[in-house]
C-alpha cells in the first residue's frame, strides 16, 4: 500500500473514527484503525463491536492495500504533523512509513485480515432526513437519556415513526431517565415507513458531533432487528440497537395543567443559572413560584444563603402556583431550546412541569418536581 493526501483531509478523517475506537476491549485488534484504499480514495474504519464507523476521504493512490494503525498512536501523530502533503506506505514485517516534507514515521502496523468488519444493514425500512433537523433534534433529546446501567433501556433514544395520536410529526425522537423526558417531533414529507427502535445515546451523540461539523443535505436511516445505521455522503455509521420495551411516554404528559406562563428563554436561563450557584449546595432545589404576574424563582442552602430571582411573565390561569425542581434538569432544557420565547406549564404541586417553546419546533420537555417542607401535596 502506497497512498499520498492533503493533512487537512485525513486529520479530520482520524478525529472522527478514533472516537469510536475502543480502550478498554479485551480484544486489542479492536484497539486500531483500519486503513484500506480504493480507487482514488482512503477508507477509514474503526469498530469497538457496539458502533462502527467507516468514511473515505482524497487521496492518491500509487499501491492498493490495507492495514490496521494503531488508533492512539496514529491520532498523535497526525494531530503534529505539518501542512501540506502526507504520504503512507507499507514496507516490509507491517512497518508504516508516514512521510512528511523530509521527514518520517516508522511505525508497526497489523494486517487486516481479522479486524472485524462493519455490519451492513438490511434495509427493512428506511428513510431520509436533513441533516442538520436530525441534529437539532438529537440534541434537543440525548442529553435525557440514562446513565445508569440498571435502566440500560433508558440509556438509549426512542426513534419512531408514523403519525402519533393528537400529534402532527411522523418522526419522533423520545428520550427519559426517569426523572425527565424530552420529545422532539418533525413532520418529514414523503415518510411511509412505520419504525420503533431505541438506539444508545453515544451512537446518536457520535452522529451529533459529525453532522455538527458542517455536514449538508439529506442523511439516510436505516433501521434493522438488530442495528441502525446512517449515511451520509462518504460517512456510514452503524450501531447495535437496544433490545428491550421504552416506556410509554405518552402516559406521562400531563392532560391539565393548572397554569400556563410565558418567559423569555434566556432570562429564565441566566435567573436559574445564578440560582444554581446556592441550589447546588443544598440537593439542586430550586422553588419556581407564580404569582402576582410574576415568576418567582428560589433556592437557599443552610450555612451558605439564599437567591431569589423575579421575572416578568405573561400568563394564564391559575393566579398562583408553585412547585420544585431540579434546577439542573431545569437549566438542561432551557439549553437546548433556541427560540425567544417558552411556556411553562404547572400543575399541582407534586405534578410534573412542562416547557416547550413558544413557537417553532415540536418538543416538549416534561419534569419531575422535588416534595419538599415548602411545596407539599
Amino acid at each position: 500500500m502506497e497512498i499520498t493526501c492533503q493533512k487537512d483531509d485525513l486529520q479530520n478523517g482520524v478525529s472522527i473514527v478514533e472516537r469510536i475506537v475502543s480502550t478498554r476491549s479485551t480484544l486489542p485488534i479492536i484497539g486500531n484503525i483500519l486503513f484500506e484504499t480504493t480507487k482514488n480514495n482512503l477508507k477509514l474504519s474503526a469498530n469497538n463491536l457496539e458502533m462502527g464507523i467507516e468514511l473515505s476521504l482524497p487521496a492518491k493512490v500509487t499501491k492498493e492495500g490495507n492495514v490496521l494503525i494503531p488508533a492512539k498512536t496514529l491520532g498523535g501523530i497526525v494531530s503534529k504533523l505539518p501542512e501540506g502533503e502526507i504520504g503512507f506506505k507499507l514496507k516490509e514485517k507491517g512497518i508504516i512509513s508516514i512521510s512528511y516534507k523530509k521527514s518520517h514515521f516508522n511505525i508497526h502496523g497489523l494486517p487486516a485480515d481479522e479486524f472485524p468488519q462493519l455490519p451492513k444493514v438490511k434495509e427493512v425500512k428506511s428513510f431520509k432526513i436533513e441533516a442538520q433537523v436530525l441534529a437539532e433534534m438529537i440534541k434537543q433529546t440525548v442529553f435525557a437519556t440514562s446513565n445508569s446501567e440498571e435502566k440500560y433501556v433508558l440509556s438509549g433514544v426512542l426513534i419512531e415513526t408514523g403519525k402519533g395520536s393528537h400529534e402532527g410529526s411522523n418522526f419522533r425522537l423520545i428520550a427519559t431517565d426517569g426523572y425527565r423526558l424530552a420529545k422532539r417531533g418533525e413532520k418529514i414529507k414523503g415518510l411511509e415507513v412505520v419504525a420503533s427502535a431505541i438506539v444508545p445515546a453515544r451512537a446518536l451523540a457520535e452522529l451529533l458531533k459529525i453532522l455538527q461539523g458542517g455536514v449538508e443535505g439529506e442523511i439516510s436511516v436505516v433501521i434493522g432487528s438488530e442495528q441502525i445505521a446512517f449515511r451520509h455522503n462518504e460517512i456510514y455509521l452503524v450501531s447495535r440497537l437496544i433490545q428491550g420495551q421504552f416506556p410509554d411516554y405518552r402516559q406521562v404528559v400531563p392532560k391539565e395543567m393548572d397554569s400556563e406562563i410565558v418567559v423569555e428563554t434566556q432570562a429564565l436561563l441566566s435567573a436559574t443559572e445564578r440560582a444554581a450557584v446556592i441550589a447546588s449546595q443544598s440537593a439542586n432545589i430550586v422553588k419556581l413560584e407564580v404569582k402576582g404576574g410574576q415568576l418567582q424563582i428560589s433556592a437557599q442552602a443552610p450555612d451558605v444563603g439564599s437567591v431569589e430571582e423575579v421575572l416578568e411573565i405573561e400568563g394564564k390561569g391559575k393566579e398562583k402556583s408553585q412547585a420544585a425542581f431540579n434546577v439542573r434538569l431545569i437549566t438542561d432544557a432551557l439549553r437546548v431550546i433556541e427560540n425567544d420565547k417558552v411556556i411553562i406549564q404547572l400543575g399541582e404541586n407534586l405534578s410534573p412541569g412542562m416547557i416547550k417553546p413558544k413557537e417553532g419546533p415540536d418538543f416538549t420537555y416534561i419534569v419531575m418536581p422535588i416534595r419538599t417542607k415548602e411545596v407539599v401535596a
